[in-house]
């Protein structure tokens, strides 16, 4: 049996007297991490993933379990005693269809509220910006999904943790349900009319919450431990802001606010600075999570052999810290980034770094959470979020804000200093309005010149990630569709005619990089290429997909602002 708890907490009612009655919480007393000595930990994992029986580490933890974990854990202690804890690849084959399955834990599920011409299309003058928008909105049914109930009622033979509701997926060949991915996804889905599909998806994370605490990076259990950017707050912002369903929202904010919870009590880390105290966010994994990342484990293990002992653990935490920040993997997380040109995994360092973009999320997140409370009546409530979102706001001028190159960056709390190299969550402050409003255009200008200053304006495939050439995801040549919605955003939200001239151009950019691609190779893609206009991204093993989920959602957005304006042949 898989030994894992869902639901660790305790029920508090907190009375409001606003409205005379109990509103009630679920409130996590620990974090939870898996411990299936199948799919997170354990000899039998270790065996199969170093074997390397099935074509990568994540295939494995997504196997079906024919019987019980017990039931398997004692026929592979038989097992290894009859092969001499040496078995080959034909006995571990053999082993393994004898006792694993590969199911598909998903369905294909139709929205019901999908709607093939949306008003967003009535917005769009160009011919082709329009069959090209219709084609995008005619891809939400092909990654509809929901879980099969076998899930729901034999979960100790799954990896997958059971949603109750349909949802959109990012990609086609994507097999779980992605914390960060969505919001895009449901920000598309809202322009598409299906705001029906939205609420559910919302629902979907809300669940999480109620059952953990906070969202797990993505639904498999491996994932437990570590969550993703903290965009809850913003799909129900957005949600409410397109249906006004105060209703709705009356009955799940406490949910809400108990994940925002959760992030100040254990992703906050306290600094001092030229003798001021300020609180910021970082990405750390639970440290009760043990050993390599089940979804890469080989990749892990193998990596962790190259250090001492004493150090393994501490990797192990840094890659699933990185894992939690979405940038899976980047020069930004290096301890030396800019010092050498290679990658050395070895030297990722994420969870001492304080993120611009994490920290300008959480702050947007808090100011919205202050906004809905606000719209429910509650001022009390509402004036304590916008309290901390101002304290946020300061941080983030007073920490990451580099005066000398009039940019904000990541801050090293190794080092005690900003990481003054180039990477695109660098737009991350404007574009969630972290930035005090007075503050705003000035910064804007400096942001301007900043990005002309860098040379990172010449790309016609869009702005890359970083200029780093180290053939990791998240760095040059890959341009990924929440960075270009990050940097557009910030440069539209300036009120600095200069940032806007520049908004107009990246789009321009974006859409025929979209559109191009779309018409060569009839997909969207999860990132692109920033030389080559049109075509995927590079680093790593690349599947073209159907999809995909955040890059439809963006490219509608821009869609159904832009359709008067835009004209492409």
């Amino acid at each position: 049996m898989l030994k894992i708890s869902l639901l660790w907490y305790v029920v508090i009612c907190l009375c409001f007297s606003q409205l005379g009655t109990c509103t009630t919480v679920l409130a996590p007393r620990n974090l939870t991490v898996c411990n299936s000595l199948i799919y997170c930990t354990g000899e039998i994992l270790h065996v199969f993933q170093m074997a390397k029986v099935l074509p990568n580490s994540k295939a494995f933890v997504d196997l079906k379990l024919l019987m019980s974990e017990e039931a398997i854990l004692k026929s592979f202690d038989t097992f290894m005693a009859e092969t001499d804890n040496a078995p080959n690849s034909v006995q571990l084959t053999n082993f393994l269809e004898q006792h694993f399955e590969d199911k598909d834990e998903l369905r294909y599920w139709r929205p019901p509220d999908f709607d093939p011409n949306p008003p967003v299309l009535e917005g769009i003058k160009n011919r082709n910006l329009l069959e090209f928008a219709k084609d995008i909105i005619n891809i939400w049914p092909k990654v509809g999904r929901n879980v099969a109930m076998d899930v729901a009622r034999r979960p100790e033979h799954y990896s997958f943790i059971y949603v109750p509701k349909g949802f959109v997926v990012p990609g086609g060949k994507t097999e779980e349900l992605y914390y960060w991915d969505s919001y895009w996804i449901i920000r598309g889905l809202l322009i598409s009319n299906m705001a029906m599909t939205a609420r559910g998806m919302i629902e979907n994370f809300l669940y999480l919450v109620t059952q953990f605490g906070y969202i797990p990076q993505g639904t498999r259990i491996y994932y437990l431990g570590r969550t993703h950017p903290p965009f809850l707050t913003w799909m129900v912002s957005d949600y409410i802001a397109v249906t006004g369903d105060k209703l709705w929202l009356k009955q799940n904010i406490a949910t809400v606010e108990a994940e925002l919870q959760f992030w100040l009590d254990n992703k906050a880390f306290p600094i001092e600075l030229r003798g001021y105290n300020y609180t910021l966010l970082r990405y750390v994994s639970d440290k009760n999570s043990q050993g390599p990342r089940p979804e890469f484990y080989y990749d892990d293990y193998e990596n962790a052999q190259k250090l001492p002992d004493r150090l393994r653990k501490t990797f192990y935490d840094q890659m699933k810290s990185t894992s939690e920040s979405g940038w899976d993997f980047s020069s930004r997380w290096l301890m030396n980034a800019g010092t050498k040109s290679e990658f050395n995994v070895t030297d990722v360092n994420t969870y001492q770094i304080l993120p611009v973009d994490l920290n300008s999320i959480f702050a947007a997140a808090l100011q919205k959470m202050g906004n809905l409370r606000n719209k429910l009546g509650f001022a009390k409530q509402a004036q304590k979020w916008w309290s901390l979102a101002e304290k946020w706001r300061d941080a983030i001028e007073n920490v990451l804000w580099d005066h000398e190159d009039g940019i904000w960056y990541d801050f090293d709390t190794r080092t005690m200093a900003r990481r003054k190299h180039f990477y695109l969550s660098c737009a991350a402050p404007l574009w969630a309005s972290a930035v005090e409003p007075w503050q705003a255009p000035e910064r804007a200008r400096y942001f301007v010149r900043y990005l002309h200053a860098s040379g990172v304006l010449k790309f016609p495939g869009g702005v890359p990630t970083s200029l780093w050439h180290t053939e990791e995801l998240w760095d040059y040549p890959n341009v990924w569709p929440p960075l270009q919605a990050i940097l557009i955003g910030a440069l539209e939200n300036s009120d600095c005619s200069e940032a806007k001239r520049l908004a107009k151009r990246q789009i321009e950019n974006w859409v025929r990089a979209n559109y191009l691609g779309y018409k060569k190779w009839d997909k969207m893609f999860d990132r692109y290429h920033c030389t080559n206009v049109g075509e995927h991204g590079g680093s790593g093993e690349y599947i073209v997909q159907y999809g995909y989920g955040w890059t439809n959602g963006f490219m509608l957005e821009l869609l159904q602002r832009y359709g008067m304006e835009l004209n492409f042949s």
